[in-house]
């Protein structure tokens, strides 16, 4: 892994992991890694991952970034032992993969046995062989052999699967059933018993339809309390019609449960014969080996639960990463025009699209696009956005065609509850003149060198509600001082503890007073007036602004 040491001066020290493949620095509370220097911008540098090797980028700071004492002009590549200075703070680049690893020795696999520590704590959790050992029975050794085989064999099954198997196979060595059921709740269908093995005494192959008395169940799984009853035809509190109709004679159940108020399944052994097949040494052994069982089947299967979330976790980091991969390298350098572009996500993933595209004839594409709704389905769909506007770039078509075409096929291949806002605009350096389409998005304001703002049109639909809906498109000038600024809902609509909106009108406020600054400089005004608004509330939507300014 990578990591940043963290020097402030009169503050300890301090280790920052580089887990994202953007990592913001600087003084704002959004960035990534936030730095109590007076010097330092609200957005100061970004620390980029670049396969396996990191580069340093300065994000148009006022005061600049230094590595090693030389100021990042570039993008530059970090090695082990690095010095990024920026203000009074000193970060300090190290990756670990470039040091010696030392080798493991991995336990706890099949072949392993308890150490004594373990040993003894689950002795002291449930000691289930405490009653076997006071009952008459207790000197009977092949007794203590089907124990000693019980720990052994649950231990050397892996998944949960195979460790019920195991288990119905000990039931079968350990009681005289001709069929054993072992049934556990299912968290995604609200806690409902779910038969996991259903198995025949001499047979392979599963049994494919299987009834158990309801009476049996809830007695067992309700009140938490063993069955055992020798003649279920006539016994008044289990005959039911189910065991009436399946000619079952002899019954044990008994509850798979760690703690004695969360029953979280059942053994179920029965026999059809006509003889006492079950007595109360049966029912002793069936608990014993029960209480061995739930211990294992409730650790595997929080094994199979953390295994489950670090997949999705790895999944989710793949996805962050590959969205990330979707945003500019950096902002484009045009003679006479600042570019700059920021993106927050609400979640790990989020809906917000912005870009820059390099035309065919030397104008310059600026998108910035709001799906709705937040998270992995938003972020989808994001992508499609993306690779469409980059395939219809290469393709050279006009912007008309370009909106007209990907709203067509959004509409076709997304659900009819999805939908994107979208602002498209088409920039010609050399006059200024600026072509626009508005897809249902936020109007963009163009601050004016003189302090107004004003406000661009609407537009049309959103895009993948209707496949053939016609968009208008509009005209403006950027006249030197000028500043086009384009917000996603979320800049305005962003909350603060008492849930008043950030809103419009604070936003044109923060342009008209800062039009004098450069684009980077309206970016951090914009970001310090909104932390300054929402203070410590959680977001609610992700933030993206994209800035255009001429010089």
């Amino acid at each position: 892994m990578a990591y940043l040491n963290v020097k402030i001066a009169g503050m300890p020290d301090e280790r920052f992991q580089l887990t994202r493949l953007r990592t913001t620095v600087g003084r704002s509370a959004r960035s990534d890694l936030c730095i109590p220097d007076a010097f330092a911008s609200r957005l100061h540098a970004e620390i980029r991952q670049e396969g396996d090797s990191f580069w340093l980028h300065d994000l148009g700071s006022a005061n600049g970034t230094r590595y090693n004492g030389n100021p990042v002009i570039a993008p530059l590549p970090l090695t082990t032992g690095g010095k990024i200075q920026i203000g009074e703070t000193t970060l300090v680049f190290e990756d670990d993969r470039s040091m010696p690893h030392i080798s493991a020795t991995l336990i706890g696999d099949s072949t392993s046995t308890l150490d004594p520590a373990t040993t003894i704590a689950l002795s002291n959790r449930i000691n289930p062989t405490s009653d076997f050992l006071e009952s008459e029975l207790a000197t009977r050794t092949d007794l203590l052999g089907l124990i000693s085989k019980v720990g052994v064999a649950l231990l050397s099954s892996s998944g949960l699967d195979d460790t019920l198997e195991q288990v119905a196979s000990l039931v079968f060595d350990a009681v005289p059933a001709e069929r054993v059921v072992i049934m556990l709740r299912d968290p995604k269908l609200n806690d409902e018993l779910q038969i996991r093995v259903a198995r025949q005494r001499g047979k392979d192959e599963p049994l494919t339809e299987v009834r158990i008395s309801r009476t049996v169940m809830h007695e067992v799984v309700e009140n938490g309390k063993s069955v055992l009853t020798s003649d279920a035809q006539h016994d008044p509190k289990f005959a039911s019609q189910t065991i009436m109709l399946q000619g079952i004679r002899s019954v044990l159940a008994v509850p798979l449960c760690v703690d004695e108020r969360h029953v979280f399944g059942l053994i179920y052994a029965d026999s059809p014969t006509w003889e006492d097949s079950f007595k109360a040494e049966h029912l002793d052994i069936l608990t014993t080996l029960a209480s061995v069982a739930s211990i294992r089947v409730e650790n595997v299967s929080l094994l199979d639960e953390r295994i489950n979330r670090e997949r999705m976790e790895r999944e989710l980091a793949l996805a962050t990463e590959i969205q990330q991969r979707f945003q500019p390298e950096g902002p484009p350098l045009i003679e006479g025009y600042e570019f700059q572009g920021i993106s927050f996500s609400c979640y790990e993933i989020g809906g917000d699209y912005y870009d820059f595209l390099n035309r065919h004839d030397g104008k310059m594409l600026v998108a910035l696009g709001d799906v709705s709704g937040k998270g992995t389905a938003a972020a989808l769909l994001m992508s499609s956005l993306h690779a469409a506007m980059h395939a219809q770039v290469a393709a050279k078509t006009s912007l008309e065609e370009t909106v007209t075409s990907i709203n067509k096929y959004l509409a076709e291949n997304t659900p009819a509850n999805r939908f994107i806002t979208l602002f498209v605009t088409e920039l010609d350096p050399a006059t200024g003149l600026i072509k626009f389409i508005n897809a249902g998005h936020n109007p963009p304001l163009i601050g004016r060198a003189n302090g107004t703002v004003e406000q661009l049109g609407s537009g049309g639909l959103p895009l993948g509600i209707m496949p053939f809906a016609q968009y208008d498109v509009g005209n403006a000038q950027l006249g030197p001082g000028d500043a086009l600024v384009i917000y996603s809902d979320g800049v305005t609509e962003a909350n603060n503890l008492a849930e008043d909106e950030f809103g419009l009108e604070r936003l044109t406020q923060v342009v008209s007073t800062n039009i004098g600054r450069s684009a980077t400089g309206i970016r951090d005004k914009v970001e310090l007036a909104l932390s300054a608004f929402t203070g410590t509330a959680a977001p609610n939507d992700d933030i993206t602004l994209v800035i255009v300014k001429r010089v």
